[in-house]
């Protein structure tokens, strides 16, 4: 395909994809100064769960007239009709998730295997779900290999809102984030909002997370909000050098990523990952900075 026919077919997704390869890594970048990376793997799998979920609820939602007289069928097979349904049950699997590994308290020092197991069963009730609706195991299947581009001017422009919104956020608050980040302590001791930073911080990954996985699935998601990050640790001289370098990795590995996807004729997830992957490589060769 060549870029020309992309675009004319496919503008929104591009946009979409390029827009969160330039966003997710800033909220990843945070993440790995938290040493919550993890997260970045976990959510987006729980956001994919709300979604199947919502999928096989479906049914039963349209019976009690939420859509009107629409049939399910004509719901089901209309990617846009139903995108605020879809975005609530992304959204509460999202907060679930967040919940579920940021709630218990880690006296015993599994908090590395508390995060695998809740991947684990996210992807287990992601697929359970899914095969289960006659109508959503498509859908759910193409975000999870990475095979769907059906962003329209709708879904992009509630993606790009929800990702400015995050990052301006962020960057206004990025001092005391920072802070809370990296000692806890210190930022208690000089009176800083602690627990009300880190609701807004959970917030706004929640948020972000849960409309990125519906607009470009979870394997492009995790890939740019960990990946990316990683790359530019090694190569930043500075907590401000990290996040801006972190959003240039991701940008250019989205950009690479869906070229060759569309020469080669592969899912544009996969591509823009293993792109991010390989912008890796360079800081690699670097010791770790700071």
């Amino acid at each position: 395909m060549s870029l020309a026919e992309a675009w004319e077919f496919f503008r929104w997704s591009i946009l979409a994809i390029l827009a969160t390869g330039l966003a997710a890594p800033v909220l990843g970048a945070f993440l790995l100064l938290r040493r919550t990376s993890f997260h970045g793997l976990a959510l987006p799998q729980f956001a994919a769960a709300g979604i199947a979920v919502g999928f096989l609820l479906l049914p039963w939602v349209v019976a009690l007239g939420v859509f009107g007289s629409v049939p399910v069928e004509e719901v089901a097979g209309d990617s846009h009709a139903a995108h605020s349904y879809h975005l609530i049950f992304a959204a509460l699997g999202t907060f679930i998730g967040l919940a579920a590994l940021v709630a218990p308290q880690d006296r015993l020092g599994m908090e590395s295997a508390r995060m695998a197991g809740a991947f684990a069963t996210a992807s287990a009730v992601t697929i359970l779900c899914a095969n289960a609706s006659p109508f959503g195991e498509i859908f759910v299947n193409g975000i999870l290999t990475g095979e769907s581009l059906v962003v329209g001017p709708r879904e992009f422009a509630t993606l790009a809102t929800t990702l400015a919104v995050s990052v301006v956020l962020l960057f206004l608050l990025r001092h005391d984030l920072i802070l809370a980040s990296l000692d806890r302590e210190a930022a208690i001791v000089h009176r800083r909002p602690v627990r009300s930073l880190e609701a807004v911080f959970a917030a706004l990954l929640g948020g972000s997370i849960a409309v990125g996985t519906m607009s470009v699935g979870p394997v492009m998601l995790f890939g740019l909000l960990v990946l990316p990050p990683l790359g530019a640790r090694r190569l930043a001289t500075s907590v401000r050098s990290f996040f801006a370098l972190s959003a240039a990795v991701g940008l250019a590995s989205t950009a690479a990523g869906l070229l060759a996807s569309f020469w080669i004729d592969l899912p544009p997830a996969p591509c823009v990952v293993a792109a991010a992957a390989i912008a890796t490589l360079p800081g690699a060769l670097f010791p770790t900075r700071g």
